[in-house]
């Protein structure tokens, strides 16, 4: 990035890092920059706003900056005349087409992706393309072909990492999803490939996920049956506005029940909802599970539900949205308390690792909340076909 910046004939060049945290990146490539820059005449150092600008081949000072991608309102309409996403699979991809090839297109900038593998996320993507486009020069750098680390140190690390996150972290590879992720990575892949037809009997139900914070989406989320049919998302929307998006699309989609994360601030879309007549079901996703044995919270058993439907289902998505959906149910990581039940990952903790939250999931999850009998069918009847459908949902 600072040999591009010297080396930059058009004015006032641009260049960027970005990590998945601004801490990161403060901590990680800040003193770099600075030691690297510190020799060259006329450089000019902004501690605050972690800057550096160095003199180049236009007349013109230009700038190197590090940036965080946990805030990507704070760094769109920005231009680049070259960037690099260092750890891309922790970052939110929302930012590929939000910030980054808008930023790219102003002066034709050139892009560096780099990271590590962390299942089929959107850095596979990501490598999957460069692979198919001549424009892009790939590489997959192996600690055991790199010649970087000692091969003493390499025995050491793989007596002691679990195989799957030493192929992972040293071997760069892409099948092997993260050790303490709850949803494996190869049921999410074998949902996106799976095709067939909506089953029209079952019941559809929409999920809605209120956002909490400034970055996080609203999402309210369609299913029917096996199939997730639509995924609609809104940011920085007042409840009112929301309340009227959803009611908006049940009237055209019918849906039998609405579900709605009524912890927090959901709690007045549900109000909304409810004095508006819709069939709507207030969802304390921080109560205690149904089953109690098994899981710490409701979140954690509702997800576990989803799980289990994943085997079997499919997505009828927009590539994009697909993307965002696949990224959102491989993020959350598991843990166990002391008696032995499995608890999902916060959505604060995961942003602390640099992982957005996971709003579709999360809106996905809770059409899990109750079993609804298909449709024209009771609820006890129990004949073969009722039976069948009763365990699809």
């Amino acid at each position: 990035m600072v040999d591009s910046a010297l080396r930059c004939d058009k004015q006032n060049g641009r260049f960027q890092l970005l990590a998945p945290l601004h801490k990161q990146a403060k901590d990680i490539a800040w003193t770099y920059l600075k030691d690297m820059t510190q020799a060259i005449p006329g450089r000019t150092v902004n501690e605050s706003e972690l800057w550096v600008s160095v003199p180049s081949q236009a007349g013109t000072p230009a700038r190197v900056r590090l940036y965080g991608a946990d805030n990507p309102d704070g760094i769109r309409g920005i231009y680049s005349d070259g960037m690099a996403l260092d750890e891309y699979s922790d970052m939110n991809p929302d930012i590929w087409n939000s910030v980054v090839l808008p930023a790219l297109a102003d002066r034709d900038g050139f892009l560096v992706v780099s990271g590590t593998p962390k299942g089929y996320n959107a850095f596979h993507e990501r490598y999957q393309e460069s692979l198919r486009d001549e424009r892009w020069f790939s590489m997959i750098l192996k600690a055991s072909q790199s010649g970087i680390l000692p091969e003493e140190t390499l025995r050491d690390l793989a007596n002691e990492m679990p195989p799957p996150k030493y192929a992972q972290e040293m071997e760069c590879d892409f099948s092997q999803a993260a050790t303490a992720q709850f949803i494996p990575t190869d049921l999410v892949e074998n949902a996106i490939d799976r095709h067939g037809q909506t089953d029209t009997r079952m019941p559809r139900v929409l999920g809605v996920d209120v956002a909490r914070f400034g970055d996080d989406a609203s999402v309210i989320l369609t299913r029917r049956g096996r199939v997730v049919e639509d995924i609609r998302r809104y940011r920085k929307t007042d409840l009112v506005f929301l309340a009227n998006e959803i009611m908006a699309w049940a009237d055209k989609v019918r849906p039998q029940m609405i579900y709605v994360d009524g912890a927090g601030v959901g709690g007045g879309v549900v109000d909304y909802l409810s004095s508006a007549n819709y069939n709507v079901r207030d969802v304390q996703v921080g109560a205690a599970a149904s089953d109690k044995i098994r899981y710490v919270n409701k979140r954690t058993e509702l997800w576990g539900e989803m799980r289990e439907w994943l085997a079997t289902a499919q997505f009828q998505l927009p590539v994009e949205e697909l993307a965002i959906l696949r990224s959102d149910l491989l993020g959350p990581e598991y843990s166990y308390t002391l008696t032995g039940q499995t608890s999902l990952e916060r959505k604060e903790d995961m942003k602390k690792r640099g992982i957005p939250s996971p709003d579709a999931a999360d809106a996905l999850a809770l059409t899990f909340f109750e079993r609804l009998a298909p449709l024209g069918l009771d609820a006890g009847d129990m004949s073969e076909d009722a039976e069948d459908m009763q365990e699809v949902w």
